[in-house]
């Protein structure tokens, strides 16, 4: 039986405050708390907009517990929520989904709100044909395991990573010793923002282009190797 409880999931801007969606600022006003991962986040996003909401917490540290405290509140009291990242399209590599898993398990009707991805946003501005194209999502944090996880990645389809904006110059430097210092990339930096730049070349290009760029949101696409008939 469905309950009358609703979660919204719901995608905020990803740098641009004006990239929110009528849709989203009209879900925000009208739910009965807003569920974020950080405090000082979730409460800036919201105060952009005039927006004023109980915040519950759900993180990497927390979620498990959260997710069933959460639910109950759902369950037991009606309510409606909405869940938000600390930007874009909730998650992708983001805490959230067990709550959700768990909603659909007790008849709480899940709704999408659409509007900003870094991924889409970055695809969008590649110049890449993206009729398929693989996200590998973040690379690991440990160089060794990162240079095993960079050895794995597929050649024959572009591939989009998130990273950590202070680790660009360890992602180039790690895949110029895996995949060779001709191998085409691009990086879209700190996009929707009036910083934004793209960046487009091979891979030892790519990290003299970014030497001195201030460390900000990026998102690496890693170009396919083309076949000889794709070549002709």
């Amino acid at each position: 039986m469905l309950s009358k409880s609703k979660l919204f999931v719901v995608a905020t801007p990803i740098g641009n405050p004006d990239d929110i969606t009528l849709r989203a600022l009209q879900t925000l006003k009208e739910v009965d708390f807003v569920i974020c991962e950080e405090y000082k986040t979730g409460s800036r996003i919201l105060k952009k907009y005039n927006i004023t909401k109980p915040l519950e917490l759900l993180n990497e540290h927390n979620e498990k517990e959260q997710s069933h405290r959460i639910l109950q509140i759902l369950l037991m009291e009606g309510k409606s929520a909405a869940l938000i990242s600390d930007a874009g399209t909730p998650l992708f590599a983001d805490p959230g989904n067990n709550l959700v898993w768990q909603c659909h398990q007790n008849g709480i009707q899940v709704v999408s709100v659409p509007g900003s991805s870094s991924i889409m946003a970055a695809l969008m501005v590649a110049g890449l044909a993206i009729d398929k194209f693989l996200y590998y999502g973040f690379l690991p944090a440990n160089r060794e395991k990162r240079l095993e996880a960079i050895k794995k990645i597929p050649t024959h389809l572009n591939v989009i990573l998130l990273e950590a904006p202070y680790r660009l110059k360890p992602i180039l430097r790690d895949m110029i010793r895996v995949l060779g210092p001709q191998r085409q990339a691009v990086i879209a930096y700190k996009l929707t923002q009036p910083q934004e730049k793209i960046f487009w070349g091979n891979l030892t290009e790519l990290s003299q282009m970014t030497e001195e760029l201030p460390k900000g949101e990026f998102v690496f696409i890693l170009k396919k190797l083309e076949s000889r008939r794709e070549r002709r």
